[in-house]
C-alpha cells in the first residue's frame, strides 16, 4: 500500500456511491463461491494445521481424552507432486507475433523477463500459487510496478515484480460472471489484504480500521472468536473505450502506421507533407485499460488511477476446476484423499489405544477392598510394583475372609476389519494419486519400461499440471502488456540469458541503417507484439548441476589420454560456469572472459565483444619466432662458410699459378710432382670442418 496516503480523505457523493458499489460487488462475488471457499479452507487446514485431520465429523467421536494420531499419508504425496514440479518447473518464453517484431526483439524481452523474474520474487510468488492450487484447488499471484529507486525523486523509471497472494481462496474474488480459467473475461476483481489495527493505522494514518469485507472462515478469527484483523480491499476494474485510429501506408518501409486521435492531431501537418506516408482510412477500435482503487469499509483510501497493462494483474492458478449448477468449483490433490487419511488415522489410533493397555485383564474389586488410601495409591501405580495388596474382608461374625477380585474386565479382541482397513487405505491413496509403490519398480526393468510406468501414473495428475502451466503462460501475457508501457524510455536494461548469463541492453538506442543511412530507435518494446508460450523441462539450475557431474565423469574417463589433454581446459571452464555457491561471482566473471576470448561462448555485452575482437587479432607465435631466428642464424653461418671457402679457393689457385710459373722458369719437376703439389694445396684448402653444411 502507498504510505503517502493523505491523513484525511474527503468523500464526494459520487465516491460514496462508488464505494457502495465496490463493497456490494465484493460481497456478491465472495458469497457465490462460498461453499468452494469453505472446502478449500478445510483442505489447507488438513495438511498444514496440527490437528486439522481430526476436524469435521470426527471431532465428536474422538474427544480430547482419546488417542488421536496423525500419520500423514496425504502430505507425502502432495510434497512429491510439488517437488517434481520444482524439478521441471514451467517458465515463459516470448515469440514474435507480427511482422514488425523480430527474433532480436523476442530475445530482448525474454532476457528482461528472466532478470525481472529473478530480481522481482517471481519464484516465491509462483511457488506459493502452485502450492495452494495443488493443495486446495486455487492459488494466485500478482504483478505490480515499483520504482527502480524509491529514494531518488528524479528517477521515474519503474520495473516489474511478482507478489505472492496468500490464501487466495479467501482473499481474491473474481467477477462471478467470468467463465474463462484465466479470468481474462472478468470485468473486475477484488483482493483483500489483512492488517492488524496498528498496521492499518500506520499504513493509513487518520483512518478508522473498518474492514472492507469479512471472509467467512475460521482462519481470520482469534482463539476467542474475535476478528482481530482489518481487511483492506484493492479493486481492479476493466475499462473499455472506443479509440479512433488513423491508418497510413508507409511507402519507405512497406508497413502500416496507425496513430490515435490525440497523437494524430499533433503530427497531422507533418504527415500531410510527407510523400512517403499515404492516408488510408480511419478505424474505431476498442481499447482496454485497468483502473485500481483501494478502499476500506467506510472510505476510499487511495483514489482511482490507471495502472500499466491491459489485463487485471492478478493471475489465478487452479488444480481441478469445473462448473456445477452454474457455480465455479475447484479442488486440489487433497480433497479426494482426506476421508482415506481420516479413516487410516482413526483405525491406527484405536490400535494404539489397545496396545497401550497391553492386553491386560483389569480386575474388579468390591469397594470395601479398596478403602485405604495406601492401597488405592499402590493400584494406581500397579505397573511399577512387584506385588499388590487389598484391604481385608470380614464376614458378619468379624472373621477374616480371603477373597480376590470379584471379576475381570477383558480387553476387546482386535477386529479383523480394522487390520484390513489399515492395509487397504495406503493402496487406495496410491491408486488415486497415481504414485506407484516401490515394489512396482524392479531391478530388471528396462529404462523404457520405467518411463512408461512413470508416464502412466503421472496421467492422473496431468490436469493439475496443465492448469498450472496455463496460468504461468497467462502471467507472461500479463507481464508483456505491462512491460510495453513501463519499458518505453531510453534506459539501460539488465538481462539474463537462458543459460543464466547476465547482460545489458540500451532501450531506444539510436542506430544508423547502413543501407538507407537513416537513423532509427532500436530495442523499442512498446510497438512490438509477442505471444507467450510454456517453456517446460528441467530448469537451468538443475541442468547446470547435471552438467557438472557429467563433466566430472568425462574428466576421470579421459584422464591421461590425448583427448583429455586437448579438452581439459574447456571442460574445467564449463564446470566453473555451472557451479553455484556463495562468493563465486568474481571467479565466474573472470572465467567467462577467458571463455569469450577463447571463442567457447558468444559475447553478449559490449565489453565481451571487445574482448573477443582483441582475441581475434593476429599475434606473434613465440615458438614460430624462435624457429625463424634459428633458421636465419643458420643461413648467416652457411653464407659465411661459403665466402670463406671461396676465398681459400682463390688463394689456393693463386699459389698454384705461382708454382707453375716457377716450374716453367726453372724447369724443375715433372708432371707427377706438379700434380702432387696441386693435390696437397687443394687438401689444405678444403678441410672437412670447413665444408659448407646443408640448411635444415
Amino acid at each position: 500500500m502507498n504510505n503517502d496516503t493523505p491523513e484525511a480523505i474527503e468523500m464526494s457523493e459520487a465516491d460514496t456511491e462508488r464505494l457502495a458499489q465496490f463493497k456490494n460487488d465484493a460481497k456478491n462475488d465472495f458469497e457465490v463461491s462460498q461453499e468452494a471457499r469453505d472446502a478449500a479452507n478445510e483442505d489447507m487446514r488438513f495438511v498444514n494445521v496440527p490437528g486439522g485431520m481430526w476436524e469435521s465429523f470426527l471431532e465428536d467421536d474422538f474427544d480430547e481424552d482419546r488417542v488421536k494420531l496423525e500419520l500423514d499419508l496425504v502430505s507425502d504425496f502432495l510434497s512429491t507432486f510439488i517437488g517434481e514440479w520444482n524439478q521441471n518447473r514451467t517458465g515463459v518464453e516470448f515469440k514474435a507475433d507480427d511482422a514488425r517484431t523480430g527474433k532480436d526483439d523476442a530475445d530482448l524481452i525474454n532476457g528482461i523477463y528472466r532478470f525481472d523474474f529473478r530480481k522481482g520474487s517471481g519464484k516465491l510468488a509462483t511457488d506459493n500459487a502452485v502450492d495452494e492450487a495443488a493443495t486446495c484447488g486455487v492459488g494466485a499471484l500478482k504483478l505490480a510496478t515499483v520504482f527502480e529507486d524509491e529514494e531518488d525523486p528524479e528517477n521515474d523509471n519503474q520495473s516489474l515484480e511478482w507478489r505472492p497472494i496468500y490464501n487466495a481462496y479467501s482473499t481474491v474474488a473474481w467477477d462471478a460472471s467470468a467463465k474463462r480459467i484465466d479470468k481474462r473475461d472478468a470485468s473486475h476483481c477484488t483482493q483483500l489484504e489483512q492488517f492488524t489495527d496498528k498496521g492499518f493505522e500506520k499504513a493509513f494514518p487518520g483512518q478508522k480500521p473498518v474492514s472492507a469485507h469479512m471472509p467467512d472462515d475460521r482462519s481470520v478469527l482469534n482463539d476467542n472468536g474475535s476478528v482481530g484483523r482489518v481487511f483492506v480491499a484493492t479493486r481492479y476494474e476493466v475499462v473499455k473505450v472506443k479509440v479512433t485510429m488513423h491508418i497510413y501506408n508507409n511507402l519507405s518501409s512497406g508497413e502500416v502506421d496507425a496513430y490515435e486521435d490525440a497523437d494524430h492531431e499533433e503530427i497531422k501537418d507533418e504527415l500531410r507533407d510527407d510523400d512517403l506516408k499515404v492516408f488510408v482510412r480511419k478505424r474505431v477500435i476498442s481499447k482496454q485499460t485497468i483502473e485500481k482503487t483501494v478502499f476500506s469499509g467506510d472510505v476510499i483510501l487511495e483514489p482511482t488511477r490507471r495502472i500499466a497493462g491491459k489485463w487485471i494483474p492478478i493471475v489465478p492458478f487452479y488444480g481441478y476446476r469445473a462448473y456445477v449448477d452454474g457455480v465455479e468449483t475447484y479442488r486440489g490433490l487433497v480433497r479426494k484423499l482426506k476421508d482415506a487419511g481420516r479413516l487410516f488415522n482413526m483405525q491406527v489410533s484405536q490400535l494404539a489405544e489397545n496396545a497401550a493397555s497391553a492386553g491386560q485383564e483389569v480386575p474388579i474389586f468390591a469397594k470395601s477392598q479398596m478403602v485405604s488410601a495406601d492401597v488405592q495409591k499402590v493400584w494406581a501405580d500397579k505397573n511399577n510394583k512387584p506385588y499388590l495388596i487389598v484391604d481385608p474382608l470380614y464376614d458378619e461374625a468379624g472373621n477374616l475372609v480371603s477373597a480376590g477380585p470379584i471379576g475381570y474386565n477383558k480387553p476387546a479382541a482386535l477386529d479383523q476389519s480394522t487390520t484390513t482397513l489399515i492395509q487397504i487405505v495406503p493402496d487406495f491413496i496410491q491408486n488415486v494419486t497415481g504414485s506407484a509403490p516401490n515394489e512396482a519398480f524392479s531391478s530388471d526393468m528396462s529404462g523404457k519400461a520405467i518411463q512408461a510406468l512413470v508416464k502412466r501414473e503421472n496421467l492422473k495428475t496431468q490436469v493439475v499440471s496443465d492448469n498450472i502451466d496455463n496460468a504461468i503462460v497467462w502471467s507472461g501475457t500479463v507481464y508483456q502488456a505491462m512491460a510495453a508501457e513501463i519499458y518505453n524510455t531510453k534506459r539501460m536494461m539488465q538481462t539474463v540469458g537462458k543459460d543464466g548469463t547476465e547482460g545489458e541492453t540500451q532501450l531506444l538506442e539510436v542506430v544508423i541503417d547502413q543501407e538507407t543511412g537513416k537513423s532509427y530507435e532500436a530495442h523499442d518494446l512498446s510497438s512490438k507484439k509477442f505471444q507467450s508460450y510454456a517453456d517446460s523441462g528441467p530448469q537451468y539450475e538443475t541442468l547446470a548441476e547435471q552438467a557438472v557431474e557429467e563433466l566430472k565423469g568425462m574428466m576421470l574417463a579421459l584422464g591421461g589420454t590425448p583427448a583429455g589433454e586437448k579438452y581439459q581446459d574447456v571442460m574445467v571452464a564449463t564446470m566453473i560456469q555451472n557451479i553455484s555457491g556463495v562468493g563465486l561471482g568474481p571467479l565466474k566473471e573472470f572465467n567467462r572472459k577467458i571463455m569469450v576470448a577463447g571463442g567457447m561462448v558468444k559475447p553478449i555485452t559490449d565489453e565481451e565483444k571487445q574482448v573477443a575482437a582483441q582475441a581475434q587479432e593476429p599475434k606473434e607465435d613465440p615458438q614460430a619466432a624462435l624457429a625463424a631466428a634459428a633458421a636465419q642464424q643458420q643461413l648467416a653461418e652457411a653464407e659465411s662458410l661459403r665466402a670463406s671457402a671461396q676465398q681459400k679457393t682463390a688463394d689456393a689457385g693463386k699459389k698454384l699459378a705461382e708454382t707453375q710459373e716457377i716450374q716453367q722458369k726453372t724447369g724443375l719437376g715433372d708432371r707427377q710432382i706438379a700434380a702432387a703439389q696441386q693435390s696437397q694445396l687443394l687438401g689444405q684448402v678444403f678441410k672437412e670442418e670447413d665444408q659448407p653444411q646443408p640448411i635444415s
